[in-house]
């Protein structure tokens, strides 16, 4: 065992190599079984009229205009569309798969630079990647916020890996750059975090003068010039940009205290920081070890650390003031928590035995339960019926034990602890992953889209009278994405019923006595033809 511990010591950046090559086929089998959910079928409906437009300039869906975000991802799903010809779950979601590999790259790559130390790039990198809300659930969905978030940790860093090299210009250019963007992502947070983050920088290093430099000002104009031109293109297509802005900046403030009252408000205050470390766990377990006065002191002495340190405690603290903030919107903050943790852990495990003993302890208690989890549901018959079910039990519980025992015999207990979870995933990609789309609801409205797209065929087709309430939203985009997908063809918002061609309500009946009901699906869903 001690080869393969010095090993691990003194080769942190193969290691990590090593655990990306493992991630890679835990993270993308089974990507694309799942139906399109929650906020996917949005991203997917606006890329998908895009192409089938021609017109990259103005989102829609069912033809109306939409304005909740802009359009930068869009591009970035509808190139990758074009690029494969393939409109799949499994293509959708690679715009935030493909970044979420590049983020734990770039988390590793800026960790060791500023820090020089290899072994905290490890598990800073690897304990974001497989963090308990990344592991199990985001890294799984074709949301906009793994990539927006990378964006923006980038922006983050570029102005402190400029301020170091004393290129101010590039330090404003290069963020303000980012923040253009990543606003055309998702609107005002990027203003917001530019803002808090530039202002704090400034004040910290003592260097407010360069607020109003010329290099601050040309990159901020520059910055707003990109804007600027995509509002100023938008605007020959459509020129309603009142309602567009005043949608971006709703969407921005909808979350706010001032929506759900005091309780709620003094709830989530209360619950706030809990909840992000359990996101975060186990990743976030290496932050005991920062809870104590030489570990705070040099932190605030060491540059790198001090500077993310305040841009998470500035920017948090909108999030933890709204509540209704989701736990994806904070994807740009959570590695540095865990590199404020991977820090400490690395910087005092040996000076905190008792600590250090607990830490171990809980990576072998974590073990032990993964060696016995899958052949308890195994025979207790809690396992979804997967092909070659036993042989993959087989396999990961052998694997769990090898981990478990190197565990439990090698100093480095930490990097087997990473491979654990590694499977952990592989595991959910196995066994939960077709257990979920086998019963997922979308599965029935995915196969009636396509049906009516079969009955339609290329015909004018039509919703009619579409006023959705919030929450249904998501399920009336899947819907439109998986019929348009069928159709390869637009389908419309309408008013009227009198156009021929087919119609789809989702809780009404058409008034034009000429409309014929050809079928009745779930949920008052009905399909109509007027001749």
């Amino acid at each position: 065992m001690r080869p393969l511990n010095n090993y691990l010591e003194k080769h942190p950046g193969q290691v990590f190599v090593i655990l990306m090559m493992l991630a890679l086929p835990a993270f993308f089998i089974n990507l694309g079984l799942l139906p399109l959910f929650a906020d996917e079928s949005t991203r997917a409906n606006v890329a998908m009229e895009m192409i089938l437009s021609g017109n990259y300039s103005v989102p829609t869906i069912g033809g109306d205009y939409y304005y909740n975000k802009p359009p930068f991802y869009n591009w970035v799903l509808a190139a990758l569309y074009n690029l494969t010809g393939n409109y799949s779950e499994f293509v959708t979601r690679l715009p935030a798969e493909i970044p979420l590999f590049l983020y734990t790259i770039t988390i590793f790559l800026t960790v060791k630079h500023f820090l020089k130390d290899k072994r905290i790039a490890l598990l800073s990198g690897m304990f974001f990647l497989l963090s308990g809300r990344i592991l199990l659930y985001d890294s799984m969905l074709g949301h906009i916020d793994i990539f927006y978030s990378w964006l923006t940790y980038l922006s983050f860093v570029a102005i402190f890996y400029y301020y170091r090299k004393g290129q101010w210009f590039m330090l404003f250019f290069s963020s303000y750059l980012i923040t253009a963007i990543t606003f055309l992502c998702k609107g005002m947070p990027s203003i917001v975090f530019q803002g808090f983050t530039i202002i704090t920088f400034l004040v910290s290093t003592q260097n407010f003068k360069k607020f109003i430099s010329w290099q601050h000002i040309i990159s901020g104009l520059i910055c707003l010039s990109i804007i600027a031109a995509y509002f100023y293109n938008y605007s020959l297509h459509n020129p309603n940009l009142k309602e567009y802005f005043s949608t971006i900046w709703d969407q921005s403030s909808q979350r706010t205290a001032g929506r759900v009252g005091a309780g709620k408000t003094i709830k989530h205050i209360l619950v706030f920081p809990f909840e992000h470390l359990w996101h975060l766990f186990p990743g976030s377990l290496m932050l005991l070890f920062a809870f104590h006065k030489r570990a705070i002191l040099a932190i605030k002495q060491n540059a790198f650390l001090k500077y993310i340190s305040l841009v998470l405690l500035v920017n948090i603290i909108v999030y933890w003031l709204s509540p209704e903030t989701r736990p994806r919107y904070l994807l740009m903050l959570y590695p540095i928590v865990i590199i404020v943790g991977a820090y400490s852990y690395v910087s005092w495990k040996a000076e905190l035995p008792l600590l250090n003993r607990v830490f171990n302890a809980i990576i072998i208690f974590i073990g032990a339960v993964l060696v016995f989890a899958l052949p308890i549901a195994m025979m207790a018959g809690k396992l979804p019926p997967v092909s070659y079910s036993t042989a993959k039990v087989i396999f990961l519980t052998l694997v769990f034990i090898i981990l478990t025992y190197l565990a439990f015999s090698i100093d480095n207990k930490i990097v087997p602890f990473m491979v654990m979870l590694i499977f952990v995933r592989l595991t959910f990609s196995w066994f939960v992953l077709p257990e979920r789309a086998a019963r997922h609801e979308g599965n029935y409205y995915k196969s009636a889209c396509v049906e009516m797209a079969a009955i339609s065929r290329n015909a004018p087709f039509y919703f009619y009278q579409y006023r959705p309430e919030v929450l249904s939203i998501p399920f009336h985009h899947r819907i439109i994405f998986y019929l348009e997908r069928s159709r390869m063809a637009m389908v419309k918002f309408t008013e009227g019923d009198s156009k021929p061609g087919y119609y789809f309500t989702f809780d009404r009946d058409l008034q034009n006595p000429k409309a014929k009901l050809l079928k009745t699906y779930n949920g008052n869903l009905k399909l109509f033809k007027v001749q």
